[in-house]
């Protein structure tokens, strides 16, 4: 346990619906309702893996993402006290939870999150930053009697409040010229804030009234007044008033007593209740309830959940399918039955119902569940067919209103304590009496089966559920054509592929001149036939590996199978996923690590014995196995499909490196990504890094560094294992040039505006010929940028010296030759961008919104 690290986050959302002190609750072991995300590390995680988890769990590009700190304040509080920078990115959560904050085994995060750039550049202003700080907000409703977070604000710091009164206006939508009332959280006079809680015996429960501030020197009791008019009590109601210091402290406060006395500070909550007489104590104790808010507090520490379950099942299990439901799902049959979640889009809803119950009180109940009227409701039996579908074979009867769901269960069903039903819901009578057209058992003689419609779109790589259909048993497929088409919306005439869902391996192509002949509760599907003109779309499709057919895209179905993960050594339990044959190792891995909120190089996987179920050997990473081929399918007798799951400590494998490769000129960026072993050297890197790009000559050479801030950090000699290139570090690799090899003088060049402190673009290397005026050194650099002469000619070129105090040296001489002067690895050539959009210029007087 104490290799992890507990991590709880405040967002922007949680801070606007908390309606206590603070920023969100963050006392989640005393109460099950947290107001906090939590997040479980390794201390050896970097805070660039952090990061990019907490953005990957709030789907935010992790650019977007600002950390800060929360700490604990000598006044009880917690507040945001600084920013975590990426300068630390790869620095371990370890080290940082060490510097920053003084909680074992625990930090506490706000998350920042920009909707837009500052100077479409920076997301966020700098901090320390001498002209802004960082105020949170909150607005107080006094007819909703609540406090509503608004988010957090950047202001200058010697800037006026007033300033900010149109940015509070449109917050809230308020005209611009409305009058307000601002207040800071903590008072410079005698103030302190306080919550009100009422303890009503009674009900034996409490009522939060929100907060108070009261007179830091002023008597408890001046504030009894006010309490009963809160509770429209009589004014010489007798109260009993309590500080709530911690759950298993609850102390009485003398009316007497000042609240400085109590040592009551902002943020504190007090509770109070009326007074009992000893004659209404004996009758609450008399009755076994909790009389006074001591004793209530106790009760709630030694409260436990406990879950009873029948000893005998005098109930059968209900699954119910509706039309909403199977128009959301994606695969075979109707819906996922094994999906019994009512929240999920493609499950079923699942009731547990009285055996001894009649049909009729269940359909009244279900129906009144769905807010339909019973008459417009009818039930259909789902059964378990030979080719192990499960398809509606016959309605329930309106005869058997008054039969008992066990006897439906035992006459109508295989599986007695299970019944599966499809809901149909009919929208008008048939011919103003009747609802629904007669059907009976096995249907020999009647004249019309229901039929279920789904479509296929090659655009989207989707299989939706449309609806179900009534249609003549011997009529032809071609006559419904146009009501398919209506269905979904398709001109009359579209050209349609018919098809048939017979069973999960064999979709059968309908002819259109055929009858339906088939039972009830088979499934059609349909796509659009592609004309001559639009069968090079198909060309299209298989060349982006997407799907352009129904019988495709089932054969993908086919390819997916739910594969039980169980934890090796205990530490975690275990889970289902549903995972495709085809998959390489690393996307199970990634697939998995997303399920774990983990990182999936630190996955290791084991197969199962397919006799005992026990660990048995070590699966190796390839990047050509697929799953099928690590689990050794057809040598399992299991039905089950079983893996076991080790995180390491520490990475298996180095993972994937993203590189940037840049062209001959900087403009002529491109991305390349590649998997490395554990023990390659930066050699190897380079290596592979050639296999993917076109050099200039075979012999070429290629340079690897790494960026930070948008600076040349490191350049790689190639000997360097790839352990010491931490994982969210940005790689840049490019061909150096002949001449460059001739002549091993270079310097550093990256991207300023304004001040050298303001970074952006890509940084890059850029040799100095000996003796070449700058006129000639700027037409090469010219060239390297890929500019043309006008925006060329707006760039200030300047040296740059790493050298605190030094101001930049601006080259405005053309004759001047480079190689001539004294130039140290601390010094740059620094490119000053003109700023046109003036945003720089204005920035100190910008007021940031975030939240």
């Amino acid at each position: 346990m104490e290799d992890y690290l507990t991590v709880k986050i405040v967002t922007a959302e949680k801070f606007k619906v908390h309606q206590g002190f603070d920023l969100a609750n963050f006392d989640d072991r005393q109460y099950p309702l947290s107001d906090v995300h939590v997040f479980r590390i390794l201390k050896s995680d970097t805070f660039g893996f952090l990061k990019e988890l907490v953005s990957r769990n709030f789907n935010i590009p992790s650019e977007r993402v600002r950390l800060w700190v929360l700490v604990h304040r000598l006044n009880a509080t917690v507040r945001p006290d600084a920013p975590i920078s990426d300068f630390l990115i790869n620095i371990s959560m370890e080290e940082i939870h060490a510097k920053m904050t003084s909680r074992p085994n625990e930090m506490k995060l706000y998350m920042e999150v920009a909707d837009k750039p500052i100077n479409d550049k920076k997301w966020f202003p700098a901090v320390p930053n001498t002209n802004h700080i960082m105020i949170f907000l909150k607005y107080f409703d006094p007819d909703k009697q609540a406090l509503e977070g608004l988010g957090q604000l950047f202001v200058q710091k010697f800037g006026k409040v007033g300033d900010i009164t149109r940015v509070l206006c449109e917050k809230k939508n308020l005209s611009p010229d409305t009058p307000l009332k601002i207040y800071e959280t903590w008072f410079p006079a005698n103030h302190i804030m306080v919550f009100i809680k009422y303890f009503d015996p009674d009900k034996q429960a409490f009522e939060g009234l929100g907060h108070l501030y009261v007179q830091k020197f002023g008597n408890v009791g001046d504030i009894t007044r006010f309490l009963r008019e809160k509770k429209n009590f009589s004014p010489d109601t007798p109260l009993k008033i309590y500080e709530e210091v911690k759950p298993n402290m609850i102390v009485e406060m003398k009316l007497k007593s000042t609240f400085q006395q109590s040592e009551i500070q902002d943020g504190d909550i007090i509770c109070f209740q009326k007074a009992l007489t000893e004659t209404e104590i004996r009758k609450h104790i008399k009755t076994g309830r909790y009389w006074n808010i001591p004793h209530f507090y106790k009760s709630l520490t030694l409260r436990i959940v406990v879950s009873f379950k029948l000893k005998f099942d005098y109930f059968c299990t209900v699954k119910v399918v509706t039309a909403e439901k199977f128009k959301n799902y994606q695969g075979f049959d109707l819906v996922d039955f094994n999906i019994n979640c009512q929240d999920t889009l493609s499950g079923v809803y699942l009731y547990k119902i009285p055996r001894r119950g009649t049909y009729g009180v269940f359909k009244e109940n279900i129906s009144r569940r769905f807010n339909v009227p019973p008459e417009q409701v009818q039930f259909w039996v789902l059964v378990n067919r030979q080719n192990k579908t499960i398809r509606p074979h016959i309605p329930i009867p309106e005869s058997f209103f008054k039969t008992s769901m066990e006897k439906i269960c035992t006459n109508m069903n295989s599986q007695q304590n299970e019944l599966k039903l499809y809901m149909e819901i009919a929208d008008k009578p048939i011919n103003g009496n009747t609802w629904f057209p007669i059907i009976k058992e096995n249907n020999r003689n009647g004249s019309s089966i229901i039929i279920f419609l789904k479509y296929f779109d090659p655009s989207t790589q989707t299989l939706k559920g449309l609806c179900h259909l009534y249609v003549q048993k011997f009529g032809k497929v071609k006559d419904y054509i146009n009501i398919f088409c209506e269905k979904e919306k398709l001109p009359p005439d579209t050209p349609l592929k018919i098809y048939e869902e017979i069973g999960p391996n064999e979709i059968k192509e309908m002819k259109l001149g055929s009858t339906f002949q088939q039972r009830n509760g088979n499934i059609i599907c349909f796509q659009k036939d592609l004309t001559e003109k639009e069968h090079v779309l198909i060309q299209e499709y298989i060349k982006a590996g997407l799907i352009y057919s129904i019988p495709q895209f089932y054969e993908t179905l086919t390819s997916s199978n739910d594969f039980l993960f169980q934890p090796k050594l205990k530490d975690w339990g275990q889970f289902d996923v549903v995972l495709n044959r085809k998959w390489t190792y690393d996307q199970v891995a990634g697939e998995v690590a997303t399920h774990l909120n983990t990182d999936p190089l630190k996955l290791q996987f084991t197969t199962a014995h397919s006799i005992f179920g026990t660990p048995k050997s070590i699966i190796k990473r390839t990047t050509t196995q697929t799953l099928s081929e690590m689990l050794q399918t057809a040598y399992l007798s299991q039905p089950a499909h079983i893996l076991f799951y080790e995180i390491l400590k520490t990475k298996k494998f180095s993972g994937f490196f993203k590189i940037i490769w840049l062209g001959n000129t900087i403009k002529k960026m491109e991305f390349i990504s590649m998997y490395l072993q554990k023990n390659a050297t930066v050699n190897e890197t380079i290596k592979e890094i050639c296999k993917k790009v076109t050099l200039s000559s075979p012999n070429a050479k290629i340079r690897l560094y790494e960026v930070m801030n948008h600076k040349i950090q490191k350049e790689y000699k190639g000997i360097e294992p790839i352990n010491e290139i931490q994982e969210f570090m940005m790689l840049y690799a490019e061909e150096i040039s002949q001449d460059e090899l001739n002549n091993n003088h270079t310097l550093q060049v990256y991207h300023f505006t304004k001040d050298p402190l303001n970074t952006h673009g890509t940084p890059f290397k850029f040799f100095i010929k000996n003796d070449e005026v700058f006129a000639d050194t700027k037409i090469r650099l010219q060239l390297r940028l890929g500019m043309n002469k006008e925006e060329f000619a707006k760039i200030r070129i300047a040296i740059v010296s790493d050298v605190m105090y030094k101001k930049p040296e601006y080259l405005n001489d053309d004759d001047i030759i480079l190689s001539e002067k004294k130039l140290t690895n601390m010094d740059y050539l620094g490119l000053d961008h003109i700023d046109e959009t003036g945003q720089a210029k204005s920035a100190d007087r910008t007021i940031y919104i975030r939240g």
